[in-house]
């Protein structure tokens, strides 16, 4: 009884220093954990991945193959969901890759709606180029969970590789309406753009400049590549709501409302607002505000 009290004090002082980020002191109490219980695998899994960000993959490797070991000794008893998550990871690093899928496997046969493992499933699918098989598990994530939008990411690339441009495109325009600013979608729709019309350089490889720059506050460099994009290309409504959130963020009401107006224009759901009307006269409140302050000009 004691001794399991004891066990479970050191690893609590383990999780609090790992979700610190302090990983050596988190590392030295999942040893002294690993003393009282060497077969322990949550200890087991946490030693390998401190290892590997420490830069020590030779001691990462072989907690990870003792993990395996123990998790394959428990699983001879009982086929555990959360025993053959914990193997993932460590077939990963050891690049077991047909072994991973074996496993995602027996975990749909527990769980066949698990997001995690369908999304890693159709992440190894769509690796071995796998395209159609990929989407079907996407598409059972996306059933459940419509703005999944690591899913929506995924299937837009397997939809790239199938040359089924609009519909990709249609995955990657429905991230912009949930965030608008997604890095992730603009350079996958730069991609798209690129292999559909032969490119070499789209206006959304100016937009994520111009969101790069917005993140670093650099928000003359942000104006210059919103504009530089629009130049090349005025009809993608994401670019334009993208500068607009810009302008708000400068003090350019008038510019932010002119900006909105050409997404709505476009797009009636950029942005993923619905509510235009109310949308417009939170803006135009702010702009009299600034008009009365001297930051908009009057008309």
């Amino acid at each position: 009884m004691f001794r399991g009290n004891s066990l479970d004090k050191t690893i609590e002082k383990a999780e609090k220093y790992f979700k610190k980020g302090d990983l050596y002191k988190a590392r030295n109490m999942y040893l002294k954990a690993l003393a009282q219980d060497p077969k322990n695998i949550g200890v087991l899994n946490n030693l390998a991945f401190i290892y590997h960000v420490l830069g020590d993959d030779a001691t990462s490797k072989g907690y990870n193959e003792i993990l395996l070991k123990e998790c394959d000794e428990l699983l001879k008893r009982e086929t555990v969901k959360e025993i053959l998550i914990l193997k993932i990871p460590a077939l990963v690093f050891l690049e077991k890759t047909d072994e991973v899928m074996e496993v995602l496997e027996e975990i749909l046969k527990i769980d066949s709606k698990d997001v995690n493992a369908l999304f890693q499933k159709s992440y190894y699918l769509e690796k071995n180029k796998r395209h159609r098989e990929a989407l079907d598990c996407i598409e059972e994530i996306l059933k459940k969970h419509p703005y999944h939008i690591g899913s929506l990411l995924s299937k837009g690339r397997n939809l790239v590789e199938l040359n089924e441009f609009e519909e990709a495109e249609k995955c990657y325009n429905l991230v912009f309406e949930i965030d608008p600013k997604n890095k992730a979608a603009i350079n996958l729709k730069s991609q798209l753009i690129k292999k559909k019309y032969k490119v070499t350089l789209t206006s959304h490889d100016m937009m994520l400049k111009a969101v790069e720059s917005f993140e670093m506050e650099n928000f003359k460099a942000s104006r210059d590549y919103f504009k530089k994009a629009l130049d090349m290309n005025p009809e993608y409504d994401e670019i334009w709501f993208a500068q607009g959130e810009l302008f708000i963020r400068t003090g350019y009401i008038g510019d932010a409302i002119e900006s909105f107006k050409k997404a709505f224009e476009i797009n009636p759901a950029s942005g993923g607002i619905v509510k235009h009307k109310e949308f417009f006269k939170l803006l135009d409140r702010m702009k009299k505000i600034n008009t009365i302050l001297g930051f908009e000009e009057k008309e």
